[in-house]
């Protein structure tokens, strides 16, 4: 085979040298790539921060009670609702707190008190609902009566400022109870024998049926108590029971947006006895002749309860025969 000639073998050497250059610049791109790629941090995602229940659970309470005196409120506030919650689903921690609500002492059961109002929100008052509650804050209501004197009733004005702050609390409390869960439970605990007939109403029966009536119509704090206690047949009773209203009462409410009064002698409106049942006929008139006028009128009142009863919500008509 003949050699190469010079001039070949030059190019042959020139062609040699590009292509060990274009490789080697090749191989450099891919390893400065290769260490460009691996020198970028990826993002960090943020990893969502909470206590597991398996870490709520098993926090003594001697780490707690230090947590709460942390300077960091967010640290306060979690150690909270962590302790609310333990005492929610711990029987002894809430029948304690009830005890203490029901004692003579008044700085304890400002303490039990206060407890409650503390740890119960609106997605826990169920855990509430059971006769010990009620029979304590009734009970805490009964002390009320002699911590302070009591204001006189007032149609002018609502004296729900004036009562005690640990008053207030607990009739806020079976406010939230009868809203959810009725009033039953309330009467059982017979808050109008031992706390509502006491209140100041007036000096005779009459005056004190009088005021409270007069009460309804008024736009005050404790009505939420009352109005349902009025509404329901064993509340009614119990009213009458402690003369708040006339024995002879009746108030018949089929429904709440559908209110008819029977048997009124004043169901034009012109005055709230007139859901005074009193039976008894004026003396000009005859037996038979009432008869006939209490079967000729009618009265209905709508009112969805949201506001207290007046003028413009009742109707009258008349029929003849």
């Amino acid at each position: 085979m003949a050699a190469l000639s010079r001039a070949a073998q030059e190019r042959l050497f020139v062609l040699g040298i590009g292509i060990g250059a274009v490789v080697a610049l090749k191989c450099m791109r891919k390893l400065l790539i290769y260490y460009r790629d691996n020198a970028i941090l990826p993002p960090v995602e943020n990893k969502p921060q909470y206590i597991t229940q398996n870490v709520e659970d098993a926090l003594k309470v001697s780490t707690l009670d230090k947590l709460l005196d942390s300077p960091n409120y967010c640290i306060q506030e979690t150690t909270a609702i962590i302790v609310c919650e333990r005492a929610l689903h711990d029987d002894d921690a809430l029948n304690t707190i009830l005890h203490c609500a029901t004692r003579p002492d008044y700085d304890t059961r400002e303490k039990g008190i206060r407890s409650l109002t503390y740890v119960v929100n609106s997605s826990t008052i169920h855990l509430l609902n059971k006769p010990k509650t009620y029979t304590a804050l009734v009970k805490s209501l009964e002390y009320s009566l002699k911590d302070y004197e009591h204001a006189k009733y007032d149609k002018e004005w609502d004296n729900w400022q004036l009562r005690d702050s640990l008053e207030q609390e607990c009739l806020l409390l079976l406010g939230q109870l009868v809203e959810k869960f009725g009033v039953e439970s309330l009467i059982k605990a017979k808050f109008v024998e031992r706390w509502l007939a006491k209140e100041h109403w007036g000096e005779d029966d009459r005056e004190r049926q009088i005021n409270f009536l007069e009460s309804l119509r008024t736009r005050n704090q404790l009505n939420e108590l009352t109005l349902p206690l009025i509404r329901d047949v064993n509340g009614r009773s119990q009213l009458c029971k402690n003369k708040l209203l006339p024995l002879d009462f009746e108030w018949d409410l089929p429904s709440a947006r559908d209110v008819r009064m029977t048997n009124g002698e004043g169901t034009s409106g012109e005055e709230w006895e007139g859901m005074l049942v009193e039976g008894r006929r004026r003396r000009d008139q005859s037996s038979e002749e009432d008869i006939i006028r209490r079967r000729n009128r009618e009265a209905m009142v709508l009112n969805d309860g949201t506001r207290p009863l007046g003028r413009d919500d009742i109707i009258q008509r008349s029929t003849t025969i």
